[in-house]
């Protein structure tokens, strides 16, 4: 699963998990557009459609989000992520991608989960995380897999 937080300085992990090892994070970093275009554009290539999934921070410019100092960079980089869906596995990004409020998966993945999983990443400012945060919630909510609940408790 390839999973960001776009921003101008976006955040990106890359998750797996299956029975015998559980969940494991592949990869994690804070990059620009072309650091994480980069990065998607290799995992769409080694995966098709039906056997991974990319997750993304729903970003909505709103009047507290217009306030920020480069809010039309997460559209820029939700964007990107969209072509480069449509690019590799013809399918349209809106409908392929599993958006998700920023909001949700910190309630359901706070920061403990993420240490607690071994999947904190350290370093940046906090981006990879939150992306990181949006798999696991995917998985915990997309799939109901218990089990990954069983690799943090």
């Amino acid at each position: 699963m390839w999973c960001c937080d776009p921003g101008l300085m976006s955040g990106v992990g890359i998750l797996h998990w299956d029975v015998e090892r559980g969940l494991e994070k592949v990869e994690a970093f804070e990059g620009s557009l072309s650091e994480v275009g980069e990065s998607l554009e290799i995992f769409l290539r080694g995966f098709p459609s039906d056997e991974a999934e990319v997750v993304c921070e729903r970003f909505v410019i709103t009047t507290r989000t217009g306030t920020l100092a480069s809010p039309d960079w997460s559209l820029k980089v939700c964007g990107a992520v969209e072509w480069l869906i449509w690019k590799h596995w013809k399918r349209f990004g809106a409908d392929t991608i599993q958006y998700q409020s920023a909001g949700d998966a910190k309630r359901l993945v706070p920061n403990p989960i993420l240490h607690k999983a071994g999947i904190w990443h350290r370093g940046g400012e906090g981006h990879a995380n939150d992306a990181l945060r949006h798999g696991i919630f995917r998985y915990a909510t997309g799939y109901k897999m218990t089990e990954v609940w069983d690799d943090v408790e």
